[in-house]
Parts: structure tokens; sequence; C-alpha cells
């Protein structure tokens, strides 16, 4: 792609927000011909004068320009994360932005719907139950454990998550049904 220009139009009713767009010149695949398209979300959309009209162009057509320009970004992003200043910077944005009723919500959501999943609960099972067989993990695990525990303020919330649980009559009776099944 050469000569990228960004523009960013309000979308129809159909969508609602924004939308990048990007304008770009690709070599159009039927006439060999420099086009100027337009690329948004993957794709390439510009006028072919062979084919008489607007068409999808290949993701490939952005050829070795897009390569070059993403190789230059990345190059520049690993220098940027090389400085602890901007790592440090980038780590209280996250933090921020994690601490979002927003992001949470979004994150339970997802996390909801992968677990309603057969095929990924499998999936996570097997790879925990292979984690614990390492005695490495095991160990690490029960120093972190036996760490948490001499925290007193983290026994003192464990011991009052502990009182608001028994409370439910729900709670009471399924650890009751599981304790006379053992």
């Amino acid at each position: 792609m050469e000569g990228t220009t960004a523009l960013t139009v309000r979308a129809g009713r159909e969508t609602q927000g924004l939308i990048k767009l990007t304008r770009v010149r690709v070599t159009c695949p039927a006439c060999r011909e420099k086009v100027e398209a337009v690329a948004r979300d993957g794709r390439v959309r510009g006028y072919c004068a062979v084919a008489g009209s607007y068409v999808d162009f290949p993701a490939e057509t952005a050829g070795k320009a897009d390569a070059e320009y993403r190789a230059k970004m990345s190059r520049a992003t690993k220098k940027l994360w090389q400085d602890p200043a901007y790592r440090a910077m980038m780590a209280a944005a996250m933090e921020k932005h994690r601490q979002g009723r927003a992001y949470q919500t979004k994150m339970s959501q997802a996390s909801t719907k992968l677990w309603q999943d057969p095929e990924y609960r499998a999936r996570m099972s097997e790879l925990a139950k292979q984690r614990w067989q390492d005695p490495e993990y095991r160990a690490k695990m029960a120093a972190l454990r036996k760490q948490r525990w001499q925290d007193p303020e983290y026994r003192a919330r464990m011991a009052e998550i502990r009182k608001q649980n028994w409370q439910d009559p729900e709670y009471r009776a399924r650890i009751s049904r599981t304790r006379k099944k053992g």
C-alpha cells in the first residue's frame, strides 16, 4: 500500500459509531494499474477500470509495502517497550482500564460465554490436570497458599466470605450433599 491516509466517518443507521477508513494505492490484479482504494476491517475496495465497477481486492495486493510498514512499526514498538518508564505508564493505564465497570462486565460476559462451551471446559480441565501433575507447580502453589494464610487481612477476608456463604441455604445444602457422597 502506498500513501495511506486515514479517514474517520460516521456510520449509517444500521451501524452506530465511527468507522476508520484508510485510503491506499494498490495494484489491481486484473489491469495491473495503480488504483486508489479504501481499506477497512482487513478488506480493500476500489474502482477497477477493467471490471468497470468497484471491486474487493485481495488483501495480498497490499503486498510488500504493508509488510515493510508492519516490520517498521514492530521495531518501533519493541524499542518503546524496552523503556521502563513507558512500560510503567502502560501498566498503570491498563490497570486503570481494567478497574472500569464496563470492562469488568464485558470480560465477565465473555468468560461466561466461553465456559458454556463443553469443548472449552474439557480442554481447560485437561490442561489443569496436566499442570497439577507437575511436582514443581504443586510445590509453588502450596508455597503461595501458605504465604497467603500468613497474612491476617487475607484470613479475615476469607473468614467473612465463609460466614456469608454458610448463611445461604442453597450453599449449605450443596455442601451437605457433597459431604454425604464422599
